[in-house]
């Protein structure tokens, strides 16, 4: 049998162990993870570098393009101002840009006229855009390099040439013309719109990406086989003879070292390549990985040998003295207290200990004292749910001496007491009074609530009074003094045996399901009218409608289409009515068992949440007319 300090020792060797493979498995993850990311990152360095430079071809390509179109109209109205307009918006818009202009082919604008055109130019020292003054007939652009090579290469409209990158002679500065061509009705060249672009300054943008210390930046013209600028040997415009490496390949080997490359095509034809040393993109997590294995090495050693010492010393020697005095409690003696040794972690256990002695006893003289307490409150409410349960119309059939209708409710409270209620009674020998009623909130409030709203409604309609009086007149009622805002939903009706008329009013609540005879279940048309209880002299509003043999009227509350399943779906009123067509024939007790049976399959194990509530009234015959009916 090992002793504490010993298991605890294992602990910690376990843990230490744990710790290192979980180290070793973090490293390798970590590794691997750092190294995509540092690729991506370069990647997305270089791809976000390459997007700024095609942003600014894609506009000097529309540009040139929008440039050829205004040629066409300077060509057809023989009018300068269209295309001088052009070119010196475009140039105040765009800075990078050093010039730009529209170059006709021989004779092509004027047949008496070898060269014509117009060419606008950035003039850097007073910061203004200028027309050139120059006289054509002085310049002889249809020899100029640039101007060949656009010309040789345009075949259609809309096609934009880039010319090799070269030195300007006049700024010395590094500069690529795009040009567009201007085509006749015929399809004939007429002429050439270029665009001047000066690189100097998006060349060094693009060459400090530097992202270890001897990695280098090559932009080149594979097109023309032309390096435009290095950092490898810091020349520009030299051949691409000169490199000794695939531009195009993944990675080389150059002094010995292999090299990582990312390289980006941009949109007119230029390759933008980033070269790195394999051993410089990881060398960062390779040195801090060796660094973090020694430290948790050494580390071990020195946790292990303190663990040991302290072990002896703090812990197992309080915890002797406490299991001595700890094996008395568990003889069942209470008067015992273990002792207090230290103030640590052992002395407060065994604080806890003697707390937990004299705990125990209160507990259990608590626990006796609240158990009397709930049996006395739980018969109190059996009894309140009993004589709430006999305070509504219990007995089945109630009028036995009446065979004209059939009749039938009940009412299951989601707590011990709730509070739904319904009633029927007449009022006089051949008007039966029906009502169905749901309080707000549950348990006791809602039942006395409830008591109160029952009695005053019978009462006040035994009086004499109409369905629409007998609201109006409990609304008032329920408002004196109704501090704690307790309302209450209701339906009531009075249906006459004689004439078949059923006179009614809704405060509130669900609409009655009704089916006529030789017909399917329905909505009732009760447009409903405030709740009783809310505000004083509310007007109510009473609707007829007229019964035969056949017909049953089903009330509910909404404890019948809100009951919820495990989904917390509602029994929905389209369920309610879907399942009473399927129970359409059935008497009214028969139907109120069906619809409680399905309520009961679609909630499940689900609890019920709310009171629920039914009444169906079947209409059999109608009785011999022998009294003068009162509505």
């Amino acid at each position: 049998m090992y002793s504490l300090r010993t298991k605890i020792l294992l602990i910690v060797l376990v843990f230490l162990a744990f710790i290192g493979t979980a180290f070793v498995f973090y490293s390798m993850t970590t590794t691997v993870n750092y190294k995509r990311l540092r690729l991506e990152g370069i990647e997305k360095t270089v791809a976000f570098e390459s997007e700024k430079v095609n942003r600014i071809i894609a506009a000097i390509e529309r540009d040139a393009v929008s440039l050829s179109r205004d040629g066409l109209l300077f060509y057809k109205f023989q009018s300068s101002e269209i295309i001088e307009i052009s070119v010196l918006e475009y140039l105040r818009s765009f800075p990078t840009v050093v010039g730009g202009g529209l170059w006709f082919e021989p004779y092509a604008y004027n047949k008496e006229k070898l060269r014509a055109g117009i060419y606008a130019y950035y003039d850097r020292s007073n910061g203004e855009v200028r027309i050139d003054e120059f006289e054509m007939d002085e310049y002889d652009y249809h020899n100029e390099a640039w101007y060949r090579e656009i010309a040789d290469l345009i075949q259609q409209p809309y096609q934009v040439v880039w010319t090799k990158p070269y030195l300007d002679d006049t700024s010395f500065c590094l500069v690529t013309t795009a040009g567009a061509g201007v085509f006749d009705d015929a399809g004939r060249l007429i002429a050439v719109s270029n665009i001047d672009w000066e690189l100097d300054e998006m060349v060094t943008e693009l060459l400090k990406i530097k992202p270890t210390e001897s990695s280098f930046v090559l932009l080149c013209a594979p097109e023309h086989s032309l390096i435009i600028s290095s950092t490898y040997n810091s020349d520009r415009l030299t051949s691409l003879d000169d490199i000794h490496w695939d531009i195009h390949a993944g990675s080389f080997t150059l002094n010995g070292n292999i090299y990582i490359t990312f390289s980006r095509d941009m949109d007119n034809g230029w390759l933008l390549s980033v070269s790195l040393p394999e051993k410089e993109i990881f060398a960062e997590v390779e040195n801090q990985n060796n660094r973090y294995s020694m430290i948790i090495a050494f580390s071990s050693v020195i946790m292990l040998g303190l663990a040991y010492v302290f072990i002896s010393r703090l812990i197992n020697a309080p915890i002797s003295h406490l299991i001595r005095d700890v094996a008395q409690l568990a003889l069942g003696n209470f008067e015992i207290r273990v002792k207090e040794s230290s103030k640590d972690e052992l002395g407060m256990l065994g604080r806890t200990f003697n707390k937990m002695t004299s705990d125990l006893m209160e507990s259990i003289e608590a626990y006796t004292r609240e158990h009397s307490e709930k049996q006395r409150i739980a018969a109190e409410l059996n009894i309140a749910a009993k004589i709430q349960a006999s305070m509504l119309p219990c007995i089945f059939p109630p009028f036995p001496d009446k065979d004209e209708f059939d009749i039938y409710a009940s009412m299951l409270p989601a707590k011990e007491i709730g509070g739904d209620f319904y009633d029927f009674y007449f009022i006089d020998e051949n008007t039966l009074a029906v009502t169905i009623a749901d309080v707000s909130g549950k348990g006791v409030p809602a039942a006395l609530f409830m008591v109160i709203a029952k009695t005053l409604i019978k009462n006040t309609a035994c009086s004499g009074k109409s369905p629409k009086e007998v609201f109006e007149t409990v609304n008032n009622m329920l408002n004196e003094n109704n501090n704690a805002g307790m309302f209450t939903s209701a339906f009531m009706g009075y249906y006459n045996l004689v004439t078949g008329k059923f006179l009614y009013v809704n405060a509130g609540h669900n609409p009655p399901l009704i089916k006529k005879s030789g017909d399917s279940y329905g909505f009732l048309s009760a447009k409903p009218c405030l709740v009783l209880g809310c505000f004083e002299d509310i007007k109510y509003r009473e609707e007829e409608i007229e019964l035969e043999p056949g017909d049953t009227l089903f009330l509910y509350t909404d404890g019948v289409t809100e009951s919820m399943n495990m989904d917390r779906d509602f029994f929905s009123d389209s369920r309610l009515l879907e399942v009473s067509k399927k129970c359409m024939d059935l008497p009214p007790k028969e139907l109120l068992t069906a619809i409680k049976q399905e309520i009961d399959d679609f909630a499940g194990d689900a609890e019920q949440a709310d009171d629920i509530t039914m009444l169906a009234l079947g209409v059999l015959r109608l009785a011999k007319p022998n009294v003068i009916p009162l509505i």
